[in-house]
């Protein structure tokens, strides 16, 4: 993972974990620490992916290691999204591709999502490989996404094209490809213009019983 400080007082966030950005426990580990690291320098976070994709979700080679190492990354993953989903300052992110499972929920627990137009996937396919969506992942899900869909996305691991993605909730804004990151950094200043405080305040109060029950289910 990478973290610059840019002019404007933007935090970027790289994933930068190979070719898929897998979150794995030390990517969780780290970006928890870089949303910190933002608090006390920066005014706004933007979360990057790669070119052609944001994020294929956890990493399968650290599930196939094993039930104790699985569980470990799982539940820094858990955590990872409950400090990005109660961070106070604005969180932009930019999927400049394919987006899949938590790459997807890192998404959804951001303020504004960017994406790139195109043939690209975006999708929750928890159903399909046999997995359960935990409390945190149901009351995001749940949330953001429009209840039309939520059959079809959260259920039936139905992929969406990023415009579709778009009309549902699970992306705000679609540009070409190799716009995405001038954007969604774009989005980022123009967040940053409001008031910190009263962004905060209204941004944690909006959200305050979904945070209250992620908590609760986190033992947090």
């Amino acid at each position: 993972m990478k973290y610059e400080l840019l002019d404007g007082g933007i935090a970027k966030i790289s994933l930068d974990n190979g070719k898929a950005n897998a979150i794995s426990l030390e990517v969780a580990t780290d970006l928890i620490s870089a949303l910190d690291r933002a608090k006390e320098e920066a005014k706004a976070v933007l979360i990057c992916g790669s070119p052609g994709i944001f994020s294929a979700g956890f990493d399968l080679k650290v599930i196939a290691q094993g039930m104790d190492v699985a569980e470990a990354m799982l539940a820094q993953g858990m955590l990872m999204t409950e400090k990005l989903y109660s961070h106070p300052q604005p969180v932009v992110t930019a999927c400049e591709g394919h987006s899949v499972g938590m790459g997807v929920f890192i998404m959804l627990a951001a303020d504004y999502r960017v994406g790139a137009a195109g043939e690209f996937a975006i999708r929750l396919p928890e159903t399909a490989i046999g997995m359960h969506f935990t409390t945190i992942l149901k009351v995001i899900a749940k949330t953001a996404i429009s209840p039309l869909h939520h059959s079809r996305a959260i259920v039936q691991s139905r992929a969406y094209t990023p415009e579709l993605a778009a009309q549902i909730g699970m992306l705000d804004e679609i540009v070409d490809a190799d716009k995405v990151i001038d954007q969604a950094l774009l989005r980022a200043k123009e967040l940053c213009e409001l008031p910190s405080d009263q962004y905060a305040e209204n941004k944690l109060y909006m959200r305050a019983d979904a945070i209250a029950t992620i908590r609760e289910s986190l033992n947090l």
